[in-house]
């Protein structure tokens, strides 16, 4: 089994500390590497992420 898989269905979503409703940001494809890595701007007020689609050779 693989512990992080590649070309799945991820989603961003914003999750408040204090609780509440979780808000999606955004759904895209992706996997290994997508969201799963340290991705935050030194001053934590951006972050970056990897979308992407499948094209037949």
């Amino acid at each position: 089994m693989k512990e992080h898989p590649e070309n799945k269905d991820v989603m961003l979503r914003l999750m408040p500390a204090g609780g509440g409703e979780i808000q999606v940001l955004a759904k895209l494809f992706g996997g290994q590497g997508t969201l799963n890595v340290p991705s935050w701007s030194p001053d934590s007020r951006k972050l970056a992420f990897v979308s992407y689609r499948l094209v037949n050779p």
